[in-house]
């Protein structure tokens, strides 16, 4: 009969069967989680390595930029503090310096007809050129000689100035009559010192007698020399002034 256990029992699958060739349902769906799996596996490596690369990129850029690590200054320095995108400042403490000393410059008063001498010297009147009546007077060596006047109702005695702008405290000499008619005759010498008399000394013979007088800021000395005769003539022996 046709529908008897031959067809039920049929024979082995044809051979180009690709259900028979992979071993049917069961060995498809392994092959297939075979596939989800790998894919999850190579995935989550990937995620993995993106993480790790974020990481050392962060790192590699914050690395430079961290403050807390202070560059050394330069050698020699004191107190130098390097920042990020700036040069090194030196700290310095200011300049200290001791007070400048100058000497006061030590000058005297200003000269006018007058030769000038440091404190305590003599200047020998003859270095100074009259200020008045200078041709009353001349010089004989370092000695100082007056002629005597005329005589005449308008010349009656002979004088000579000198402008000492208060530099000198005083004038000192020796009188000597250098010429009269006879030894009697008498000469008679005053000093003045801004007008007011400080000295008056008569002198007669061959004999020298000191002259001799003080004064203080005196700005003009007058000698005055009157004569009982008009041929005899005095003559000064080392006048000498007395600076301040």
């Amino acid at each position: 009969m046709s529908g008897g256990p031959a067809a039920a029992g049929s024979g082995p699958a044809p051979a180009g069967d690709p259900a028979a060739a992979s071993g049917g349902p069961a060995a498809g769906k392994v092959a297939a989680d075979a596939a989800t799996w790998m894919q999850v596996v190579f995935g989550g490596a990937g995620v993995a390595i993106a993480l790790v690369a974020a990481v050392f990129a962060y790192f590699a850029w914050v690395q430079p930029h961290a403050p807390d690590e202070p560059t050394p200054g330069p050698v020699g320095t004191t107190g130098a503090v390097a920042t990020t995108g700036s040069a090194p400042t030196a700290t310095t403490g200011p300049a200290t310096t001791g007070p400048a000393t100058t000497r006061p410059a030590v000058t005297g008063p200003a000269t006018t007809g007058a030769t000038q001498a440091t404190g305590g010297r003599q200047v020998p009147l003859g270095r100074l050129a009259p200020s008045a009546g200078g041709a009353n007077i001349h010089p004989a060596g370092g000695d100082l000689v007056m002629p005597c006047a005329s005589g005449q109702a308008t010349d009656r005695q002979r004088t000579v100035e000198y402008d000492l702008a208060g530099r000198y405290t005083g004038v000192t000499a020796r009188l000597r009559v250098s010429k009269a008619p006879d030894t009697d005759s008498l000469l008679q010498v005053k000093v003045f010192s801004d007008g007011k008399e400080v000295a008056n000394q008569n002198v007669t013979g061959a004999a020298s007698v000191p002259l001799s007088s003080q004064f203080s800021g005196t700005t003009t000395m007058r000698i005055q020399l009157t004569c009982q005769s008009p041929d005899s003539e005095i003559t000064f022996e080392n006048p000498t002034l007395s600076h301040m």
